[in-house]
């Protein structure tokens, strides 16, 4: 059997564009749809580098997990995908991407196949629906805050505590299924299927733990179980740098590490320093703060959003204070991947 005949009979039935890439990122092969996709400027060549067509840094992020994700399974089980987002080198097109490796899967350096999907039809960076959404954040974040900080002060009469605790959970409560109701529209509105790769927890926090760690932020993660959570891997991993970005300029000379855990329905990231916490209208502004390495320019409101993940600040008694990050749970994952 002529397998490589098979293999480009298989490609051109494809709808999405694919690309067969060496472990330099060379085009190898490629298929119809790929050529419509991207060969309008320049026809499609092999040996053209994959980083003349989309944007470097959310590939090699994928890459990257692939390679700990097979690390982590010791070389052993179904070999997975990572998805996530891409935009043309003008930014004119964007896509849903799904990359995997190709065998020999032992090779210290692995070819690879990726999946373009065109998603420009639908996928508008900083839409304004997803700024509406933005409207209920602040009150939200703020009324969530204050029910974490009451509880730390012991001191405030039983009356005036319990008055204060009634309210502000009722309303967390109340403020809270109002956004996730406008945020579930706006998904169903902007796509029709999520860009976010499901992963668990023990693989989620190594990953982030690793990373973290390699830009010099000492890190304490405690999976002490497995839950599923999806997410953008590249955009989590952006937003995260920012933060540790930013609180380092802010409190300079001052030491700081993450702490990741997991709670009742999210996941945390927790950036913990000595020194004042950074008030609650700072924290808009960087969620205000569009990342320039982003699939689109995106806000880190905007990208918080495509997960429904959420950050806000808080002191603490032992002159620490905490940006959070909080990021939701879905679903069990088991020992699974």
């Amino acid at each position: 059997m002529d397998y490589g005949a098979l293999l480009n009979t298989l490609l051109h039935e494809l709808k999405d564009g694919v690309l067969v890439c060496d472990p330099d990122a060379k085009i190898t092969l490629f298929n119809q749809a790929a050529e419509d996709l991207f060969g309008l400027g320049q026809p499609l060549s092999k040996g053209r580098s994959l980083y003349t067509l989309c944007f470097q840094p959310p590939v090699e992020h994928a890459l990257n997990l692939l390679h700990y994700q097979y690390e982590f399974k010791n070389q052993s089980a179904p070999f997975p995908y990572v998805q996530f987002m891409n935009a043309s080198i003008n930014q004119e097109q964007f896509f849903r991407c799904r990359a995997s490796f190709l065998p020999p899967l032992t090779a210290p350096k692995k070819s690879f196949v990726i999946i373009f999907e065109d998603i420009s039809a639908w996928y508008l960076p900083d839409n304004p629906l997803y700024m509406k959404i933005e409207e209920f954040r602040a009150p939200m974040t703020n009324l969530r805050a204050a029910v974490e900080n009451l509880t730390e002060y012991p001191e405030m009469s039983p009356v005036m505590r319990s008055a204060f605790e009634n309210v502000l959970v009722q309303e967390s409560i109340n403020l809270t299924e109002a956004f996730n109701a406008l945020a579930g529209s706006c998904r169903v509105i902007m796509q029709t299927q999520n860009h976010l790769t499901e992963l668990n927890t023990v693989m989620l926090f190594g990953y982030v733990a690793r990373h973290l760690q390699n830009k010099k932020i000492s890190v304490a993660a405690s999976p002490e179980q497995s839950i599923g959570t999806k997410v953008d891997i590249y955009g989590l991993l952006l937003v995260l740098d920012y933060l540790a970005g930013s609180i380092k300029h802010k409190q300079k000379g001052t030491g700081l590490s993450c702490e990741i855990h997991i709670g009742k329905q999210f996941i945390y990231f927790d950036f913990i320093w000595s020194g004042p916490f950074i008030p609650p209208a700072a924290v808009e502004k960087m969620l205000a703060q569009k990342l320039e390495h982003s699939i689109g320019a995106m806000t880190v409101a905007a990208i918080l959003s495509s997960m429904g993940a959420d950050i806000w600040s808080q002191q603490q008694e032992n002159s620490q204070s905490t940006l959070r990050l909080a990021l939701p749970v879905t679903i069990k994952a088991g020992n699974e991947t």
